[in-house]
């Protein structure tokens, strides 16, 4: 299998795993009973469709666009990673996600990783989410390199 078919299949793996976690409550990996069917809902549409759109951008193999789609992989994953990774290590959080937040949505989820302090911990479904990530955004951006 090629390099950029294989950064298709992380893409649409990607978007199923984002989409499904997203809208389908699997007690303990995630938790899904403090949102609303409306919350759900614009979540899955708003960040499912920057996972579409990019696969749509990227399958076109126009280098551009999939240069575009890479830029867009690296800011969901930096996201993820001042979202989550943040907090863990250092205690600090963003304005936007704070500890109460966290405590609502996630406490109870499964984790893999051992506590800092009292810092939050990345729930085991957002550590393959950020997996999944991390090798979609690797895989495309030598695709595209290569």
């Amino acid at each position: 299998m090629s390099l950029f078919y294989f950064s298709i299949y992380l893409q649409v793996i990607l978007l199923f795993y984002f989409e499904m976690i997203t809208l389908v409550n699997l007690y303990p990996w995630n938790d899904l009973s403090n949102y609303t069917k409306k919350e759900k809902w614009m979540e899955a549409l708003i960040n499912g469709f920057v996972i579409f759109m990019s696969l749509c951008l990227y399958l076109t193999h126009i280098k551009i666009l999939m240069f575009i789609a890479v830029v867009c992989y690296f800011v969901f994953f930096i996201m993820q990673l001042l979202v989550w990774w943040l907090p863990y290590l250092t205690g600090i959080h963003l304005k936007q996600f704070p500890k109460n937040l966290y405590d609502l949505h996630f406490r109870k989820t499964f984790k893999i990783l051992p506590p800092i302090k009292d810092n939050i911990i990345p729930d085991a479904q957002h550590n393959v989410l950020q997996l999944i990530t991390m090798a979609t955004l690797l895989v495309s951006a030598i695709s595209l390199f290569h």
